[in-house]
């Protein structure tokens, strides 16, 4: 008798370009195409050629742990106090 195992349904999410990434996420264009801000702020991202392509599920997962990070708190962090 031949047993089969179930077979795993392979999903495959397309690439968004920065432009579909920030407005889905409601973040700043220049978080996606900023390489330091990429950096800075750990956005999970693919490069392919010279083009940076994002999957929404995994944006989704980065902001669900960072927390609705904004540009006024990004901002307020790089600045330099006066005291």
């Amino acid at each position: 008798m031949k047993t089969t195992s179930p077979r795993l349904k392979v999903v495959r999410e397309p690439f968004v370009d920065a432009r579909e990434a920030a407005y889905t996420m409601n973040l700043p264009m220049y978080y996606m195409t900023n390489a330091r801000q990429r950096t800075k702020l750990r956005i999970p991202h693919y490069r392919i050629g010279r083009m940076v392509r994002f999957k929404l599920s995994e944006l989704a997962e980065w902001q669900r742990l960072h927390g609705s990070t904004t540009a006024a708190e990004v901002t307020a962090g790089s600045a330099v106090s006066d005291e």
